[in-house]
């Protein structure tokens, strides 16, 4: 479990990239977008820029390359999946990835589960030769992981590393549009989910005086989370924690369960750490039967609430739909 808290929690979220030169056509991809917010279904204002298209391009990765991008990517290979939300809200689609089981388990990408995707398998031990087969013009890999693909990588396509910051997903999306060339569509797209926490924050004000938790579960493991979009009083929906929550400067910790019954919560959302949303419903039928747990004011009032399972990947998809599910649960009872 800790390895998998190394993959959810603390990997890398996003910097940069590039692309080699090739003409083959893109391919694989089903181009769908988040309906909300696609280019298509959503007027640009009369202000709004046009896309930059200057090719090639000097880009610098985050390993501190310096990459020339020839041209835009078309044919792109995602080796981390915490990536897929921001090609996605941009309008893009690889056409294979790595850990491509989320496209199912996550509600946030539900409206791109059927985007022709080949699977290379896991992030840690990709498929080369089926890589080699799909004749990617452009690899995404996470920094940290570069070296042990000794160099396999650089054979195939040419390979941007990006790193990974889970409060940082405006940095990370400018990034995406810089690599794209749609740094407009990246820059309304950033506007449009800050306002959108903006007005949820207003919607919430009456709740100001009640505490607000983020339970993380496991296999008999309860880790309490600080997700910045929920507790940050300047750029989030500035929840109060309870008075005994968790060190607010950090992540976040395991706690035992008795813990979690002195911090106590009056609403509490919940959700699986290792990213499962099928996995979150077995632990909670589980818990039903649990009297500490049965306990818990949030428990006995009916303010637990489920939350998907991409939270913890901080992705723009995700925060957008958390904001959501908060405030609708909320504001229900």
């Amino acid at each position: 479990m800790k390895k998998m808290m190394g993959l959810i929690v603390s990997i890398a979220l996003l910097a940069g990239m590039l692309v080699g030169c090739t003409e083959t056509p893109k391919a694989g991809s089903s181009g769908s977008t988040n309906p909300a917010s696609s280019e298509t279904g959503s007027p640009k204002s009369a202000n709004s820029e046009p896309e930059a298209k200057e090719w090639p391009r000097t880009y610098v990765d985050a390993l501190g390359r310096q990459v020339v991008l020839e041209k835009k990517p078309e044919r792109i290979a995602l080796l981390f999946f915490r990536n897929f939300e921001h090609l996605f809200l941009l309008g893009e689609s690889p056409i294979a990835a790595t850990d491509i089981n989320v496209l199912e388990e996550w509600e946030s990408l539900a409206p791109y589960k059927n985007n022709e995707i080949a699977d290379l398998g896991s992030i840690a031990n990709p498929n080369i030769e089926k890589l080699l087969a799909l004749d990617p013009d452009l690899i995404i890999a996470v920094s940290s992981r570069y070296e042990s693909y000794g160099g396999k990588l650089d054979q195939i396509a040419p390979v941007v590393t990006v790193d990974s910051n889970e409060n940082n997903w405006q940095g990370a999306l400018r990034e995406y549009g810089k690599i794209l060339g749609k740094e407009r569509k990246a820059e309304d797209e950033i506007a449009r989910l800050e306002n959108y926490i903006v007005e949820s924050s207003a919607q919430l004000e009456a709740y100001r005086d009640k505490t607000f938790s983020v339970t993380m579960l496991a296999d008999n493991q309860y880790w309490a989370f600080t997700t910045q979009f929920i507790f940050d009083k300047d750029n989030g929906l500035g929840l109060n924690p309870p008075n005994q929550y968790v060190d607010m400067s950090s992540k976040g910790e395991q706690i035992s369960l008795e813990r979690l019954t002195v911090i106590d919560p009056d609403y509490m959302f919940v959700a699986d750490l290792g990213g499962s949303s099928e996995k979150l419903k077995g632990y909670l039928q589980e818990l039903e039967k649990d009297a500490v747990w049965n306990s818990l004011q949030s428990v006995k009032n009916n303010h637990m609430f489920p939350l998907d399972s991409s939270i913890a990947a901080g992705g723009p998809l995700a925060i957008e739909l958390g904001v959501k599910t908060i405030v609708e649960n909320v504001l229900s009872q």
